[in-house]
């Protein structure tokens, strides 16, 4: 049986309609792959560093904005504007420090104090040395252990680390040691967190005041108790203020309320 003849119907070239279309896209697309592909490099980087900029400003900074580049004029402007980076205050050393000092009960011989511009540590003679000893007692080498592990996690915010040795005045102690020992105590701190090798060397530096710079009153056991102390002042980065002023300000602060207090060598806070 013979087969039919297929009809033919009306439209027999709506195909090539879809099918030219199709190329054009195609065609379309292919060239905006190649134009993608000659993007100018240096046109790139500005989009890259446009997007990466607020995930690591530091960097970005650092290296300098793709705008700088010689030769490209037509580069994308971007803000020139640095973003103010959110700084390290010495907070982690704090932090490190107040918290041995409350859990293993010793606020009373250690004080630790801070500010935006510097830690500052007080040391009593009980916990680093004894009677007229230039030897580190071991409370001492504990907390400066877990001073030096402070002073690693914040290097790069410190200045400069200043270590102060200071005595007592004993009217029967004809010895005349004071300045030395002061001197010495204060040397024997800084090497042992020297020997650390967690900062620069050049950030310490070791300071004798003797028995100068008293706290308290010298004619009473607990007065001496208190002037024969070490100090550390820490300060950040970008503040090289004079440690004795500080001393002077932080002793002024904490007696505000009462009556007027002068720093003066040689003379007790009253």
């Amino acid at each position: 049986m013979a087969r039919k003849k297929r009809e033919s119907g009306g439209g027999g070239a709506s195909w090539l309609e879809t099918y030219s279309d199709m190329v054009t896209l195609l065609l379309t697309f292919f060239i905006l792959l190649y134009a993608m592909s000659t993007v100018d490099a240096q046109k790139y980087a500005a989009i890259v560093a446009a997007f990466s900029k607020e995930m690591n400003p530091e960097v970005y900074y650092s290296q300098g904005s793709p705008s700088d580049s010689e030769g490209d004029s037509e580069a994308l402007e971007l803000n020139d504007e640095p973003i103010e980076l959110d700084e390290n205050q010495l907070d982690q050393l704090y932090t490190l420090l107040k918290q041995y000092v409350d859990e293993n009960d010793l606020t009373g011989q250690v004080e630790v104090n801070k500010s935006e511009e510097y830690v500052f540590i007080r040391f009593s003679d009980s916990v680093t040395f004894r009677g007229y000893s230039d030897i580190l007692e071991e409370s001492g080498r504990q907390i400066l252990d877990v001073l030096a592990e402070g002073l690693k996690l914040v290097d790069e915010y410190v200045e400069e680390v200043i270590i102060a040795g200071h005595t007592a005045e004993v009217a029967y102690d004809k010895t005349d040691i004071d300045r030395s020992l002061s001197t010495d105590r204060a040397n024997v701190v800084l090497r042992y967190l020297e020997e650390k090798d967690v900062i620069s060397p050049a950030k310490y530096l070791a300071i004798g005041y003797g028995l100068y710079s008293p706290i308290a009153d010298n004619s009473t056991p607990e007065g001496r108790a208190k002037n024969r102390r070490v100090e550390i002042y820490i300060s950040r980065k970008g503040y090289p203020i004079s440690y004795t002023k500080i001393i002077q300000d932080t002793i002024n602060n904490e007696n505000s309320g009462n009556e007027n207090i002068e720093y003066q060598s040689n003379k007790y806070i009253k």
